[in-house]
């Protein structure tokens, strides 16, 4: 009895008194032949809970059954709907959208205004200006109208807030609602000069005081002129000279320190010497006695005083440097050995001229104005400033080229004193206002800029292998060669951002058209993402196959063959309806129903397709075929 007790008290201890853990399925399995009554008992007691229990399951799962049935009939519903309620939201937006442009045409007093504002933006490229600077009746009242629209949305008057597509008809045509911060200021600047016309003085009360007389016109008035000496003194005002100016005719006793005005009046003299062949501001005063000079004048006076050895104020090291890169400190070194207003000994200014001036510069500079006129003549004769290459070419226009051969080479000359930092900052700027590119990256960038207008796509690979075509014209050629050209570019800047060599600001121009720079968008671009650019092409252009060779065109010529061969998925088939675009697929309508000029990637199929495609009879009703897919394309 002992040991019993002791084998019960190490059982305990090891947990062997429960053997739940051990029974996984339902059993009736009887170990003992010949039971005692309790375990007998045991025994009764178990079938019975096995019984029931397996009562339970069975209702369980029929219970489970029943519910998924239900769920599933009511996910079905509910999809229905969904898709109805999606039918139902497309009908209403194209039934408001014809409603909306229909509106628009209405004969009415809005829709009148707005044409003539339409006409007149076409016709100047921009908006009227106030109606106080009209000079025109019409375009005053032009004027007035779009201010009286402004104010309308700025109240959020329910005239036009119950008409948003009038308010995005307006801004299409430039209308931005929000107040300019140069608006901002004039208008500030005209609350200034009503002041000192009230009160005869610029001179404003300090904050404090204009506070306390709780004028808060005023108030702000003494801020924006606290900003503005900040700015001017900071130098943030020397790139808007402008202001400054105006702010200096008002009487404020505000100017730029010596080395903030220095920038700005070096590239002054520059322009200086290159319209008057010379860098004395004193000969340049007009008949009248009045210098329009009179700033740089004054700088130039002061920057020949400072280069006379008995100056007490001297240019620093940096400043000289900058004078001799610019070639400007030869000539005035020679102007501050002889005083201003006398060059010659003899009295003849022209003399003197040549004297400060050498007589290689004067024909320097004529000779890049002569070149920059024939650049403008070449612009406005053929609409670029692009010029045919060197060597090869059609031997039918080679010889016209040849008229702009020393134009081209002028052209790469500044392009590379522009590299060397050696062109003068006024030619920069009058070649940039005339839209020639000096950097390299951006002629690139605007070449992919133009084709994507053309190929609808920037996604492109590697190596571009055209479409097989013997009889590929001298521009298509040449096309083939520009888009080689393009993908090595594109894979140069793909390559630097990788290295984080990118300049941030080229990031974001090539991400904004579309250009994928990230690891998981290199290799073959998806289905999906080609399916998307054939329909923002398609919106673009009301076409969908690009005229200009390229991936997505053979992508889109191969998807005809696929779509006409049975081998498009049905989920792509339900997208092509979706979009209702697979009217536009067909090859009657998207290679204009000539069959013999089809593209060879169509006529001869995917060679590389492994299933076999089994030739089938095909009656010869090409021209009902097309006027079947010409009516389902109206009907679309």
């Amino acid at each position: 009895e002992d040991e019993d007790i002791d084998l019960l008290g190490r059982c305990s201890v090891k947990g062997l008194h429960n053997f739940s853990h051990r029974i996984d399925v339902f059993e009736k399995l009887r170990r003992v032949a010949d039971p005692t009554e309790k375990v007998n008992l045991a025994y009764i007691a178990r079938d019975s809970a096995v019984q029931e229990a397996n009562e339970v399951v069975d209702e369980e799962s029929r219970t489970r059954e029943t519910l998924q049935a239900q769920i599933q009939e009511l996910e079905s519903k509910l999809q229905a709907k969904i898709e109805k309620e999606s039918g139902a939201l497309d009908t209403y937006r194209e039934d408001t959208n014809r409603v909306m442009c229909l509106e628009l045409k209405e004969p009415c007093r809005w829709n009148s205004t707005y044409q003539q504002l339409k006409s007149y933006v076409m016709r100047t490229g921009d908006l009227p200006p106030v109606p106080s600077a009209c000079v025109a009746e019409v375009d005053r009242r032009l004027s007035i109208w779009v201010q009286e629209m402004k104010s309308l949305v700025f109240s959020k008057s329910q005239r036009i807030v119950n008409a948003p597509h009038r308010i995005e008809a307006l801004e299409s045509l430039g209308i931005e609602w929000i107040e300019s911060s140069e608006d901002r200021w004039n208008s500030m600047l005209g609350k200034l000069v009503a002041y000192k016309r009230q009160h005869d003085t610029v001179k404003l009360p300090s904050f404090m005081q204009c506070r306390k007389s709780k004028d808060k016109d005023l108030t702000a008035l003494r801020h924006w002129v606290d900003v503005q000496e900040a700015e001017v003194k900071s130098g943030a005002m020397a790139k808007r000279r402008d202001r400054l100016k105006k702010l200096q005719n008002l009487g404020l006793p505000w100017k730029l320190t010596w080395e903030q005005d220095w920038d700005h009046y070096v590239v002054e003299l520059l322009k200086f010497r290159s319209k008057y062949g010379h860098l004395n501001v004193g000969l340049a005063s007009s008949p009248s006695g009045n210098n329009a000079h009179s700033d740089l004048s004054e700088f130039t006076s002061h920057l020949l005083e400072r280069l006379k050895k008995s100056s007490t104020v001297k240019l620093t090291n940096d400043e000289l440097r900058d004078l001799g890169s610019k070639g400007l400190l030869g000539d005035l070194k020679s102007m501050a050995q002889c005083p201003l207003g006398r060059p010659s000994t003899n009295g003849n200014q022209g003399e003197g001229i040549l004297r400060l001036v050498p007589l290689e510069r004067v024909k320097e500079v004529n000779y890049w104005a002569g070149m920059l006129e024939q650049l403008k003549f070449y612009q406005a004769q053929t609409g670029k400033l692009t010029f045919p290459p060197h060597r090869g070419g059609d031997p039918s226009t080679r010889e016209g080229n040849n008229d702009f051969a020393h134009l081209r080479d002028w052209v790469e000359v500044q392009r590379t004193n522009f590299q060397n930092k050696t062109l003068e900052e006024s030619r920069i700027k009058e070649l940039r206002n005339l839209g020639l590119e000096f950097d390299p990256w951006h002629v690139m960038f605007n070449r992919l800029r133009k084709y994507k207008r053309e190929a609808g796509t920037v996604r492109l690979p590697k190596d571009y292998k055209s479409s097989e075509s013997v009889d590929k014209s001298y521009d298509q050629k040449k096309e083939d060669e520009e888009l080689t050209e393009i993908c090595k570019w594109v894979q140069d800047q793909i390559r630097l951002y990788r290295k984080d060599e990118l300049e941030i600001g080229r990031k974001k121009k090539l991400r904004k058209l579309g250009v994928k720079l990230t690891k998981g968008h290199m290799g073959k671009v998806p289905w999906e993402d080609r399916f998307d650019e054939m329909m923002d092409y398609y919106h673009t252009h009301k076409m969908c196959l690009p005229k200009r060779d390229g991936p997505l065109r053979q992508w889109i010529i191969e998807l005809v063959n696929l779509i006409q061969n049975g081998y498009v998925s049905n989920r792509r088939q339900k997208l092509i309806h979706q979009e209702r675009i697979g009217p536009y697929l067909r090859p009657e309508v998207i290679f204009g129903g000539i069959s013999p000029n089809m593209p060879s990637a169509f006529s001869e199929g995917n060679k590389k397709r492994k299933a076999a495609v089994v030739a089938q009879p095909r009656d010869n009703n090409s021209g009902d075929d097309a006027k079947k897919a010409k009516t389902e394309v109206m009907a679309v």
